[in-house]
């Protein structure tokens, strides 16, 4: 809870860096070390892309609307990481705008994702499953739902993918929705514009994620989240629209 609480209060502070070029030696630091070094890269930038998967266990349903902006931070790359360790990279991460609705029938969600700057880009989308859905006299049974991601990845010198499954559960109570997940990220990198390197890597690792949302009003929401990123602390916050 003390962490949670932390995430929180320091959340609004590291957002201001999360547009920031994380990656800008890249290509300098992948010629200086060497193709090996791509894989602990790729597993710290798909711990980031996969804590923005979800902020609630509780699926949309038909026929609603969600959108929104999410944003992950790590707080320093993992030991393994020396690109971004020997270029001084210190906390880093990545916003994504999404917006998702429910399909009828089937009751699952569809959901898509993405973001641009820098060179750096982002496209992406997903299906969520519930498994388990509180009501109004049920409101204490936990909402569990389940989700899929795909997401591409383009940067001036690396490209790839990112796969992710996850399952989440969360609390439907007023105001305050405290939530929890675990998740497992599949990214795949390959250099590119690189002379003398011509590489890929594709690495998966599982994550933990435990937060509170909040909804002051009751079409919008604001969510704080303390992960456990492939083994390294990061943060997660968003603000979004639920009708």
């Amino acid at each position: 809870m003390k962490k949670l609480i932390l995430a929180l209060c320091i959340l609004p502070l590291l957002a201001a860096g999360a547009k920031a070029d994380p990656f800008a030696k890249f290509k300098t630091q992948i010629q200086a070390l060497g193709s090996a070094q791509l894989k602990p890269f790729a597993a710290d930038l798909g711990g980031v892309l996969g804590g923005n998967d979800f902020n609630s266990g509780r699926a949309i349903g038909f026929p609603g609307f969600d959108a929104g902006l999410a944003a992950t931070l790590q707080s320093k790359p993992s030991a393994e990481n020396r690109i971004l360790r020997n270029a001084k990279v210190t906390t880093f991460g990545t916003a994504m705008l999404h917006a998702g609705a429910a399909l009828p029938l089937i009751g699952a969600d569809v959901m898509l994702r993405g973001i641009g700057y820098s060179g750096f880009s982002i496209i992406g989308g997903g299906l969520r499953y519930p498994v388990l859905k509180s009501g109004t006299i049920t409101m204490f049974i936990p909402d569990v739902s389940v989700s899929a991601f795909y997401d591409v990845i383009n940067y001036d010198y690396f490209k790839g993918s990112h796969m992710s499954l996850d399952a989440a559960a969360s609390f439907n109570i007023p105001v305050i929705k405290p939530f929890a997940g675990v998740g497992i990220d599949r990214t795949k990198l390959e250099v590119k514009n690189v002379p003398g390197i011509s590489a890929s890597g594709t690495i998966s690792k599982p994550r933990y994620t435990v937060g509170v949302r909040f909804s002051p009003l009751p079409l919008l929401y604001v969510y704080g989240a303390y992960n456990m990123l492939h083994g390294q602390t990061g943060y997660s916050m968003g603000a979004g629209a639920k009708f």
